[in-house]
């Protein structure tokens, strides 16, 4: 790994720090979301300053180049990521059903209440 990649890769990964910290800041984001994003920032700062960490993985599991292994990696994260949020976004669709039902029974509740209170004051 050349020395200007581990380079880019240190300052992409403190851009990317604090991009995550500001968000976190004006509460754009979440902090339980933003832990795997901090968390891959650091794993690019291991892996710029240790590349033959990398090169030992990729050696370990028969790939043959550790780039390739990188992408690998960079795949897998964003498919956990993905299906992480598609888990949260089933959940929070069933949460969002169960209120509507709810808010239409109460005015259904309400608008009862209120017809039959005419009526008694009829």
């Amino acid at each position: 790994m050349s020395a200007l990649l581990r380079v880019e890769m240190i300052v992409l990964a403190l851009v990317f720090i604090t991009i995550v910290f500001v968000t976190v800041n004006k509460r754009s984001l979440q902090m339980r979301y933003s832990l795997i994003w901090l968390l891959i920032s650091f794993a690019m700062i291991v892996i710029a300053f240790f590349p033959q960490l990398i090169m030992w993985l990729s050696d370990v599991v028969q790939i043959q180049t550790p780039s390739n292994f990188l992408y690998l990696l960079a795949v897998f994260a964003l498919l956990m990521i993905a299906f992480s949020h598609t888990v949260n976004l089933s959940k929070q669709s069933e949460k969002i059903k169960r209120l509507t039902q709810m808010v239409s029974i109460e005015k259904y509740l309400q608008e009862e209440k209120s017809v039959q209170l005419q009526e008694e004051s009829k």
